[in-house]
């Protein structure tokens, strides 16, 4: 089965490594020069303090349409989507897709690919990037996946090989499952990046906390009957698991990039419109994250 990255971020990186111990793996890149680099000294990833290197092959993304993929994985921030969606629907190919994006403002456009196999997934891995195509490995998870077009088997030799050392998930409900990542992103991600802390201390500090609570009751009163009854305490484990790490989104602050608030804050704030709530503490936190995008970007 030939597998398809698109996006060499860290966490496609750490996808296209990962995957390539078991199948012939192709990343495509943004630029040129990242695809020579994997190609001429691989993918480095740092574990545990063990370091190992991986040579998938690389391509940049306006040579897609020459490569033949049973199944791609989607590893691009939410806002870099359209332009992908635009070549996967101009491809007279009909690969299997998953989608690795934080947030569920891209449901909707999927809706409008032509592709057969369509799957969203939820990556619980810790993974930062160091260097062009070096990578380090903060906390190995799972990815948690379900089909939202199509049926299981497309991808199935994927999930049975990977297991157990890179494992998969199904779930039976996308929605559900994305819901639950994006309750903790939408306490933890936003709230690290305002007030500039690591995961842990949302908790350990007893005002942060009593913050990250007012968020997560003004997200539970929108998704209230989809939400699992522990979301809450998988919040508090995931900070405690990841007390050291600089989420995402403030590390996009700190880098000047844009961040993915659109398409979570965002998200949660539209469908809180559309069932006339107000949420002002998660108005504020949104209206924060776009002020310093702003601020970033003068």
């Amino acid at each position: 089965m030939k597998v398809g990255i698109i996006g060499g971020g860290a966490v496609g990186l750490f996808f296209a490594a990962s995957l390539s111990q078991w199948f012939p793996v192709t990343v495509f890149t943004r630029t040129q020069e990242q695809a020579h680099t994997i190609q001429t000294k691989g993918i480095k990833v740092e574990e545990a303090g063990e370091l190992s290197v991986r040579f998938p092959e690389a391509a940049p993304m306006d040579q897609f349409s020459r490569h033949a993929m049973d199944c791609i994985f989607i590893a691009v921030k939410q806002y870099q989507l359209p332009a992908i969606l635009e070549r996967l629907k101009e491809s007279s190919l009909s690969p299997a897709l998953i989608f690795l994006q934080n947030g569920m403002s891209h449901l909707t456009v999927l809706k409008t690919l032509p592709h057969q196999h369509l799957y969203v997934a939820a990556v619980e891995h810790g993974v930062l990037k160091s260097d062009t195509a070096d990578i380090h490995v903060r906390g190995r998870g799972q990815t948690k996946i379900a089909v939202f077009r199509g049926d299981e088997r497309a991808i199935s030799a994927i999930v049975e090989q990977a297991a157990p050392s890179f494992p998969f998930e199904w779930k039976a409900d996308y929605e559900s499952m994305l819901l639950g990542k994006m309750a903790a992103n939408s306490v933890i991600n936003p709230l690290t990046a305002v007030l500039r802390v690591t995961n842990g201390e949302l908790i350990s500090n007893p005002y942060y906390l009593k913050m990250a609570k007012t968020i997560y009751r003004e997200f539970s009163s929108v998704f209230a009957n989809k939400l699992s009854a522990g979301a809450w305490e998988e919040i508090v484990h995931i900070c405690r698991k990841t007390a050291p790490n600089r989420s995402s989104m403030l590390k996009d602050i700190e880098s000047k990039r844009p961040t993915e608030v659109d398409a979570i804050l965002g998200y949660v704030l539209s469908q809180a419109a559309e069932k006339d709530l107000k949420l002002p503490a998660l108005q504020a936190l949104y209206y924060m994250i776009k002020g310093l995008e702003y601020k970033e970007a003068e």
